[in-house]
């Protein structure tokens, strides 16, 4: 966990004072656990997170230090940390690096005594994705192959959390392009996005179409292990907590974003990628010529042997199931390890790939663009 606590500070530097010191006082506790020296008041901490993560494997270097990230402010948004709740603006509070020792001592206190109230935090099978912003990284690439036909879309999101996804074309944004070509649209919450690249031209032009797109997608669904209710304030508060806790704006958006979802019709499916694709695949969607599959930032979680299969069983269900539908399968993520990027696209934190089936019973794959977990860029290729 030691080395998964110091990328994450280092991740936090430029972005989250609060974050960056977090961890760099979690990596601090954990080197001093790795080397026998735990301090007393953290023994029983490390034993919980210990028997909590017991026989688990992580893929994904950061899920473990979110999970602690999130597990603690759950507490601080619950009132059950009153002495880390001054430093987290959203319980009111504010940080300085010149308070890092105060914070020291106020999260070892509150990790000594609310160890055990976490545990049901950190022991989640997942991060609850929640980042509003990732939205027109996979309606970019959906607008352009819709806008030639304009068929009817069911829309079906891979891990979506709560379903925000989902309804990312009814949200606001200020778009603009390098040159002062811009274009706006009305929702909440509002985003503002850059568009660089050599396809950032044509990407703009069919934002034109973005009301007409939502006019046609007949279904949302989302798939996820635990999809969240944004109605059930237990539920609700796991999505919170996830913000990290001097990120006001985000936490804002992600309020904006429930109220935008509850006004439309999402359905959800419990279960593995894989399950779902599988199970979906086994319903006609007779009313949609298109289906378009989507994921941002949540096959992270999988394994090579996994995303393999559920790549094979989309690729099935595109060949077969829906083999009379338009499909495509679009995915904001991070480089898989032993992924043949191309050499344009090396230095992408997250890659916009976009799949398509092939004559031989495969699919193929266009790299379109690549935007940070956090977009406020984004670059078409």
């Amino acid at each position: 966990m030691f080395d998964d606590l110091n990328l994450q500070s280092d991740y936090c530097q430029k972005t989250s004072p609060l974050y960056a010191t977090l961890f760099e006082t979690l990596t601090g506790y954990c080197k001093a656990h790795n080397a026998g020296t735990t301090d007393p008041d953290l023994i029983a901490f490390f034993e919980t997170a210990n028997a909590c993560w017991q026989g688990r494997t992580f893929i994904a270097w950061f899920e473990r230090p979110l999970l602690l990230a999130g597990a603690l402010h759950q507490q601080v948004l619950q009132g059950h940390a009153p002495l880390l709740a001054s430093f987290y603006a959203s319980a009111g509070g504010s940080f300085t690096r010149q308070q890092s020792a105060s914070f020291a001592r106020a999260l070892k206190t509150t990790l000594g005594q609310r160890h055990q109230a976490m545990a049901a935090f950190i022991s989640q099978d997942t991060i609850q994705t929640n980042e509003t912003s990732r939205g027109l990284t996979w309606l970019l690439p959906l607008l352009e192959h819709w806008a030639g036909k304009r068929p009817a879309v069911s829309l079906i999101e891979l891990g979506c959390s709560a379903g925000l996804g989902l309804v990312a074309d009814c949200y606001g944004y200020q778009v603009a392009l390098q040159g002062g070509l811009q274009w706006s649209q009305g929702g909440s919450p509002d985003f503002d996005i850059n568009l660089k690249g050599g396809g950032a031209a044509a990407a703009m032009t069919s934002l034109a179409h973005m009301q007409g797109l939502s006019s046609a997608i007949r279904r949302r669904i989302g798939c996820d292990l635990r999809t969240l209710d944004c109605q059930n304030n237990t539920q609700k508060h796991i999505l919170e907590a996830f913000i990290w806790g001097d990120n006001l704006p985000r936490l804002n958006r992600l309020h904006a974003a429930m109220a935008t979802q509850q006004k439309n019709t999402v359905d959800f499916e419990d279960g593995d990628m894989v399950d779902c694709v599988r199970r979906l695949a086994a319903r006609p969607f007779a009313d949609t010529p298109m289906i378009c599959l989507f994921n941002t930032v949540a096959t992270c979680y999988l394994d090579n042997a996994h995303y393999a299969r559920l790549r094979e069983t989309i690729s099935a269900a595109f060949h077969d199931q829906w083999a009379d539908k338009d499909c495509l399968w679009i995915e904001l993520e991070m480089p898989r390890e032993g992924e043949a990027v191309p050499d344009y696209a090396t230095d992408a934190e997250c890659l916009i790939r976009v799949h398509t089936r092939d004559q031989h019973g495969g699919l193929t794959i266009r790299y379109f663009g690549a935007a940070s977990a956090h977009p406020t860029e984004i670059m078409i290729y």
